[in-house]
């Protein structure tokens, strides 16, 4: 598979162009999500929650549709960046398989990412992104570490519209170390009932994640609409007592509407 990559990084070419964008934008608009309090239980919620969106596209420091993140490298194939992710907090009263268990706090995953990119052009990009994050609990005012993940994640992007639309497809295998699978997939001694036994999990393969979103992006408005499905089969989890489906979708949906924006520009490249 190494070999295969390698090749492709050689031979494919790239085509870079580049766009006028705003520095900054400042918006505000709401977002939605239909999911699993965790990948494993059968149980679901839904959520609506504001989004204040923040753009700077500054040399090192930015905020957009991609994340917030530091870009410490780039150049037309790869990049480096320092980014986030955060996970909801899990109260256990909400999830049968956890009554009479310690809730789970929110947890922030923060650490640096690879970006390498195969081929991009004016109407498709096409990358392996390769982000290893640390995370952590946080929850009664203290914060505690959590261990770390990693998810090279295979992705393509296609544009239509002159880019106002965007259509995305991701696949990534997960993994994690033996403290962050506990944090969800863990049973302590004294958490033991007749129908949940004592449970450590292993470090190792987390599932696979597949990923499809559609964005449709101008000065004025950002929409996004995105599917996940999640598979743990063989999961090093997998025969946790916490574990009741191996399947999980996730649906979701942002809006955001920029009202103020720089009149100053930057050259951005796609």
């Amino acid at each position: 598979m190494i070999r295969i990559l390698s090749f492709i990084l050689l031979v494919l070419p790239q085509t870079i162009s580049a766009e006028a964008l705003p520095k900054w934008a400042i918006g505000f608009g709401v977002g939605g999500v239909h999911q699993s309090y965790y990948t494993g239980t059968k149980q679901t919620r839904s959520v609506l929650f504001p989004v204040p969106l923040l753009v700077y596209r500054g040399d090192t420091l930015k905020s957009d549709d991609e994340g917030i993140r530091a870009e410490l490298f780039k150049d037309d194939r790869y990049k480096l960046d320092f980014s986030f992710d955060f996970n909801l907090a899990v109260k256990s009263e909400d999830i049968d398989l956890r009554q009479g268990m310690s809730d789970i706090n929110s947890l922030l995953q923060i650490g640096p990412s690879v970006e390498v990119t195969f081929k991009r052009t004016k109407k498709y990009h096409f990358k392996l992104d390769l982000p290893v994050r640390a995370v952590f609990e946080i929850g009664g005012g203290e914060i505690d570490e959590a261990g770390y993940n990693f998810s090279p994640r295979l992705a393509y992007t296609h544009y239509f519209k002159d880019r106002l639309w965007r259509a995305s497809f991701s696949l990534a295998p997960q993994f994690g170390t033996q403290s962050y699978h506990n944090v969800y997939y863990g049973v302590e001694a004294d958490e033991v009932t007749p129908n949940r036994p004592a449970y450590t999990a292993g470090s190792g393969y987390s599932g696979s994640r597949f990923q499809f979103a559609v964005t449709s992006k101008n000065n004025k408005r950002l929409i996004v609409l995105f599917m996940r499905y999640d598979n743990i089969d063989g999961a090093e989890f997998e025969a946790s007592p916490l574990v009741e489906t191996k399947d999980n979708v996730t649906l979701g949906f942002i809006y955001s509407y920029y009202f103020l924006k720089s009149k100053n520009t930057v050259r951005s490249h796609f």
